[in-house]
């Protein structure tokens, strides 16, 4: 599924809640409520596919932080970052309210302002995630939080006349900036390059999809103007049901989204899994790349007397054909000639204490296996480990594999001593073993690199049960 393709699903749904609105209400403006049904049902399903994983969400605000604080300020952001978890169910449980509020048309002034900032919001962090390709200046980015404020601020004056003026002026600055950017070359030090990009996916989507991030930004963009006019047009929003009903709606979907967001991420698995470590998904093909990528290295070098940018070639290197003092600065910009199909799993890397790659040796076994996931030590519920061991004390005895993956922070060796951790120990990066599971710790039953089944520690099954499920069975 690619993002044209939801825009067309979407669109689709909201022309049929549009055409019913019509011909049971003869709404003054079709067209405006065609936008009212899209950005809210596109709003619904992207709260929908992060609502079943908040935690997936968690982890990528907090790589925008982490990139935030590398720019500046960086105590402050790491501040933040501590509260990532927090800002992301608020935000995607704001995403599924707004979205169906927005649709039964509750409040019309204050769902499309509050759609608006967040959008705006959106647009921020996708136009982060892009152009920090372009090699973007600190001062390119307090110009843009700038005309991003300017536009947040249309939402805000109660005449139509003034929204109007606030928004001709944004666009006249935004303009202003683009030129600016242009023409002086001050804001983009260097053509894109995806390896210079602080963020490389924005998470608009969650694990459900990934997008390019050009395809991320102009998405945004195109959801803005929507938005925009619906925020300018906002007397046409019409609402559905009487009063009394869209108030029940507000309540029960505020506290619904809430309830549904903090039960994926403090109780149980995600209801729905988009990683690439489901149920039923082989490990080890995952990991195999399908077809080589084939590209031409290639390098950007800066000319210092026309101040452009110039490719050069392997080729030119190899024959000596580079005037170096010519230049003053470089980076490399391979062409891609073919982008190859590479394996769906890049990451996973399991080493032993000896830091030998044992990936696939623990995947390969044919008969069940057991991996204990750790991704952070400090912060497991150590409560746990001792339903873990005696899951591994009965795998002992029934020369079944038991073993955990952690991510070592120095700590591991004690680690092992406090909680009587008899059963071997490996190390991996935090990042794909806060994908295999969103549970620390988390347990995953393999059975030759296929995923049989995963808990999160809070309904770790008995050896017994498995026994009887499972193991008795092979």
């Amino acid at each position: 599924m690619t993002v044209y393709t939801i825009f067309g699903i979407v669109a689709a749904v909201a022309f049929g809640l549009a055409l019913i609105r019509f011909i049971f209400a003869r709404t003054p403006n079709i067209l405006i409520t065609f936008l009212q049904d899209f950005v809210g049902a596109f709003f619904i399903f992207s709260g929908f596919v992060k609502a079943v994983d908040p935690l997936g969400t968690s982890y990528k605000m907090r790589e925008y932080f982490e990139a935030f604080g590398a720019e500046g300020f960086r105590p402050m952001w790491e501040y933040i970052a501590n509260y990532s978890t927090f800002f992301a169910i608020v935000m995607i449980a704001a995403e599924l309210f707004i979205g169906l509020m927005l649709i039964i048309g509750w409040k019309p002034r204050f769902t499309t302002g509050v759609i608006w900032l967040l959008t705006l919001f959106f647009t921020f962090l996708t136009g982060y995630t892009f152009l920090s390709g372009y090699c973007i200046t600190k001062q390119f980015m307090l110009l843009s939080a700038f005309s991003i404020l300017l536009f947040a601020a249309v939402a805000f004056p109660s005449k139509q006349g003034r929204r109007m003026n606030m928004a001709f002026f944004a666009f006249g600055v935004a303009i202003v900036l683009f030129l600016v950017s242009k023409l002086t070359g001050h804001f983009f030090l260097c053509d894109f390059a995806e390896n210079k990009m602080k963020v490389t996916d924005c998470g608009c989507f969650g694990d459900f999809i990934k997008l390019k991030p050009w395809e991320t930004f102009y998405k945004d963009i195109i959801l803005d103007v929507m938005i925009l006019i619906l925020v300018l047009n906002v007397k046409f929003v019409r609402p559905v049901f009487g009063n009394m009903f869209r108030g029940t709606v507000a309540t029960f979907m505020a506290l619904g989204s809430l309830i549904f967001c903090l039960y994926n991420v403090y109780s149980n698995e995600p209801v729905i899994d988009f990683r690439p470590y489901k149920i039923g998904n082989d490990i080890i093909d995952l990991r195999k790349e399908k077809r080589p990528e084939k590209r031409e290295m290639q390098w950007q070098y800066h000319n210092k007397t026309t101040k452009q940018w110039e490719t050069i070639t392997y080729e030119d290197v190899m024959k000596n054909r580079v005037q170096y003092d010519k230049y003053d600065t470089n980076y490399r910009k391979d062409n891609i000639i073919d982008p190859g199909i590479p394996a769906k799993i890049l990451n996973l890397r399991i080493e032993n204490e000896e830091g030998a790659d044992m990936t696939d040796t623990l995947l390969a076994n044919p008969d069940y296996s057991l991996m204990v996931v750790v991704f952070n030590m400090d912060e497991t519920h150590t409560d746990a480990f001792k339903g873990l061991n005696d899951i591994a004390a009965g795998c002992d005895k029934q020369h079944i594999k038991f073993y955990a993956v952690v991510h070592d922070n120095g700590k591991m060796d004690d680690f092992r001593h406090k909680y009587n951790t008899a059963y071997p120990f490996y190390v991996a990066d935090e990042t794909p073993l806060k994908t295999i599971i969103r549970s620390n710790p988390g347990l995953v039953l393999f059975k030759h690199g296929v995923v049989i089944n995963k808990w999160h520690y809070r309904h770790l099954p008995t050896f017994d049960v498995l026994n009887t499920a499972y193991f008795s069975k092979k």
